[in-house]
C-alpha cells in the first residue's frame, strides 16, 4: 500500500501522474508486481496491469485483462477495498505465477497477507452442518463476523 501523505486526501490516478509523472509507470512494469489499484477522477477505479487495465467501474477492459488468475471475485475485492475511508493512493499486488499456482508475497510468509490469485483466493470456513451460512462467496471480514455472530446467537439461542 502507497500512501502519499503529504496530501490529505486520496490523490486520484491524474493527480499522482501530475505530481509524479514515472511512478505509475514503474510500479507497474515491475517484475514483481501484478497490478495496482489507483481511482480516476474520470475512470473510477481502475487496475492497470502491464499490458491492459481493468475499469472497475465501467467492468471494461482495454487490452489484456491484468486481474486475470486473480480469482472470481477480485473485481468485488477491490471495489470493497477502494470503498474504505483509508484507501492507499496506490495499492499494489504482486504477480501471480500460474505455473507454480502462487503470488509473490513482499513479506516473508508462504502466501500473502489480503492476497489474490491461485490456491489463496480460495479460503474456506470450516463449520458445522447445521450452521446457516449463505450459498454465494462471502465477500469481506465483515461478512464472514456476520455469518458467525448469527449462528452463534442462534446456537445460544437453542440451549436455553
Amino acid at each position: 500500500m502507497i500512501y502519499l501523505t503529504q496530501w490529505n486526501h486520496r490523490l486520484t490516478y491524474e493527480e499522482i501522474n501530475q505530481l509524479f509523472p514515472e511512478l505509475i509507470n514503474e510500479i507497474v512494469n515491475n517484475e514483481y508486481i501484478g497490478f495496482i489499484l489507483v481511482r480516476s477522477s474520470e475512470h473510477g477505479d481502475m487496475a492497470i496491469g502491464k499490458n491492459g487495465i481493468y475499469y472497475l467501474d465501467k467492468d471494461e477492459i482495454e487490452r489484456e485483462n491484468p486481474l486475470e488468475g486473480f480469482g472470481d471475485n477480485i473485481v468485488q475485492h477491490l471495489k470493497r477495498n477502494s470503498s474504505f475511508e483509508h484507501t492507499p493512493d496506490i495499492l499494489v499486488k504482486s504477480f501471480y505465477d500460474a505455473l507454480n499456482d502462487e503470488v509473490c508475497a513482499f513479506e516473508e510468509l508462504v502466501e500473502s497477507h489480503g492476497g489474490a490469485g491461485g490456491s489463496q483466493s480460495k479460503p474456506f470456513i470450516l463449520y458445522p452442518s447445521e450452521w446457516d451460512v449463505p450459498e454465494e462467496e462471502i465477500i469481506g471480514a465483515e461478512n464472514i463476523y456476520h455469518v458467525l455472530k448469527t449462528n452463534l446467537k442462534s446456537m445460544k439461542e437453542s440451549s436455553k
